[in-house]
């Protein structure tokens, strides 16, 4: 997870065992596409505002990389008005916050990424 938003990792941590996933959080500083390459995620889940940056580019940047393209991203921001364009950027999906366990759990399953979902 790439994040500055302390609810949300606070969400994703709590609950990782009912998502069946092992967060790592990541602050975005750095190189981050070295970093994603390097710890080879199964899923990356992205805010879209980013101190500086924005997760969309990072994202884009994810899909447009021979090595990364394939890896699943979920987008997250609290603009509903992005999720039309949300593809563009290259995400699998996209979820608007505030986030919930249950929206969470659906773009999970959607994805196939939780025993529920395959």
């Amino acid at each position: 997870m790439i994040s500055t938003d302390e609810t949300v990792v606070n969400l994703l941590n709590s609950n990782a065992g009912v998502l069946e996933i092992e967060p790592e959080v990541t602050m975005p500083s750095g190189d981050l596409l070295s970093e994603i390459k390097e710890k080879k995620p199964d899923l990356l889940i992205i805010d879209f505002i980013l101190n500086d940056d924005n997760g969309g580019g990072l994202c884009h940047q994810v899909k447009s990389d021979s090595q990364l393209h394939g890896l699943p991203i979920i987008l997250l921001s609290e603009y509903p008005s992005l999720e039309r364009i949300a593809t563009k950027f290259g995400c699998s999906t996209m979820i608007t916050k505030p986030l919930n366990l249950y929206k969470l759990t659906e773009g999970l399953q959607n994805l196939g990424l939780t025993q529920s979902g395959q």
